[in-house]
């Protein structure tokens, strides 16, 4: 009867949503400001007036969803697509920032020429801990043209033994199943809004997103429109964002092949990299032929696991290389159990057991998961299996809700990745900030009404000046000529709220 119900509600409201996606802005919900750098290089015409043709010039790594993470003094590869070019420059800019710095890295070496270029590029001891868009400009018989990769590169003071990332799975952009939980906050795809900000206040070192980004089971042509909005929707992650596919975002429908989409929007199917000393392998566990992955009328053949013995070579070669402190794996169907269920003709898991065995024979500590949109913890031989529930779409239990998991490392060792025992994440919609601007001064006022401390990261957007901080510590400025942005990071003790004022000296 349940059930019965949630069906009514989810066909009531499908319109509702479908609209809702169409009809959606691109626009991100912030300010995206064009200030010019303080570097004068970039006065020049040949950089202001260069022309975007990514038919011609493309990135192809780092990407926004395989991003570079980067020290200072550092090195990391460029690989991009290009037709002739007499000269390259190499650019990074603080990404979506409103005080932006522009900065031209002039180490430059080259490891493989066309078609598909190579080029290890040198990070300077000067520059800011930021996240960083990538621009390559080329200069072609007079003309200029650029390549852009937008919060394609993470610069890090330095790595550390203590660090944290956040896991999310099945965001479901355009899902209609959220409906059930919530209707106002589906409707315009408000819970995915609000899970994004909720971590760009955590401010975690990066975010990892195992799969089901899209929902591609509703109407025609779906992914066409859902794969563009929900990359632009990514754009508003303040932090470094690792994706892997799960099935919804693979059906292979009528003119239609998600992956297709994948690989244009988001990149490779899987892949892996490293934190410092830290592995991180991506696996695709929706891995089968365009025939298994078919969609007839909306109703996909198989939704469940399956990894092709070349993926599975794939991943015990990059696991056997690797010599990190910790190991992590994350796709989108947890291999601990079989998904004979979620095939229409009785296909199982491939390759599960054989995944296992790798996982186990290969020092492999912690396996994120997601698909089932609830949460679990399984340690099996001191690995540690995860599923996490979801953001936006509909939950799976009784005792569940949206939400995603916070995971920290301390010195060197995995502390945590349960906000209360023995499995579940962080719920969202528990914490908040909002900031008032006054002539002199301003408040951010945030709530947390979770039973955990939380640091709180927050920045203010100022005119000009200098400026001490209540309830908080200033951990960094970027001026321009009209601007300071002040960062400011605070500690909130559970169910409180905190105001922190900056004030104008």
């Amino acid at each position: 009867m349940f059930k019965k119900t949630k069906l009514i509600v989810n066909s009531i409201f499908i319109l509702l949503l479908i609209f809702s996606i169409i009809s959606s802005s691109n626009a991100l919900e912030f300010e995206i400001y064009n200030k010019e750098g303080n570097n004068n290089i970039f006065q020049n015409p040949i950089f202001k007036n260069a022309i975007e043709n990514k038919t011609k010039y493309k990135i192809t790594y780092p990407l926004s969803t395989t991003p570079a993470l980067v020290e200072k003094e550092g090195k990391f590869i460029i690989n991009f697509e290009a037709e002739e070019f007499e000269e390259i420059y190499v650019t990074i800019s603080t990404a979506y920032e409103p005080v932006i710095d522009e900065i031209l890295l002039e180490n430059i070496t080259y490891l493989n020429e066309t078609p598909n270029w190579k080029i290890e590029v040198n990070i300077p001891l000067s520059i800011t801990e930021e996240l960083y868009n990538i621009t390559l400009l080329f200069i072609n018989e007079g003309q200029s043209y650029k390549a852009i990769q937008p919060r394609s590169l993470k610069i890090f003071d330095e790595f550390k033994d203590d660090f944290s990332f956040i896991h999310i799975t099945d965001i479901h952009y355009g899902d209609p199943r959220g409906l059930v939980e919530s209707i106002k906050e589906t409707i315009g795809f408000k819970s995915i809004k609000r899970c994004i900000k909720e971590i760009n206040l955590l401010q975690p070192d990066f975010v990892l997103i195992s799969g089901d980004i899209v929902f591609g089971q509703l109407y025609p042509f779906e992914y066409k429109i859902e794969y563009k909005k929900c990359y632009d929707l990514l754009q508003s992650f303040d932090v470094p964002t690792f994706l892997v596919p799960g099935n919804h975002d693979g059906y292979n429908r009528i003119l239609e092949d998600g992956f297709d989409f994948w690989q244009e929007y988001f990149g490779p199917l899987y892949y892996s990299f490293d934190y410092g000393e830290y592995h991180f392998t991506a696996v695709n566990s929706y891995d089968m032929s365009k025939l298994y992955r078919l969609t007839f009328l909306f109703i996909p053949l198989n939704w469940g696991g399956s990894i092709t013995n070349e993926q599975l070579n794939w991943v015990e070669n990059d696991l056997a290389n690797s010599h990190s402190k910790l190991n992590f794996m994350f796709l989108h169907h947890n291999p601990l159990w079989d998904t004979i269920s979620d095939s229409l003709i009785g296909m199982g898991y491939k390759n599960r057991k054989n995944l296992l065995s790798i996982i186990h024979e290969n020092g492999v500590d912690m396996v994120l998961a997601g698909h089932n949109h609830l949460d679990t913890v399984n340690i099996e031989n001191d690995v540690v299996f995860i599923t996490t529930t979801t953001p936006e779409s509909e939950i799976s239990t009784d005792d569940g809700y949206w939400g995603y998991r916070f995971v920290k490392i301390i010195n060197g060792e995995i502390f945590s990745y349960n906000y209360k025992e023995p499995k579940y994440s962080i719920p969202s919609y528990h914490i908040d900030y909002n900031i008032n601007f006054y002539d002199d001064f301003a408040e951010a006022i945030v709530n947390n009404s979770l039973d955990i401390n939380i640091e709180a990261n927050v920045k203010f957007l100022m005119p000009i000046g200098t400026y001490s901080v209540e309830n908080g510590e200033i951990i960094m400025q970027r001026i321009n000529e009209d601007y300071n942005e002040i960062y400011v990071k605070s500690n909130i003790q559970p169910q409180t709220t905190k105001t922190i004022t900056l004030f104008k000296l």
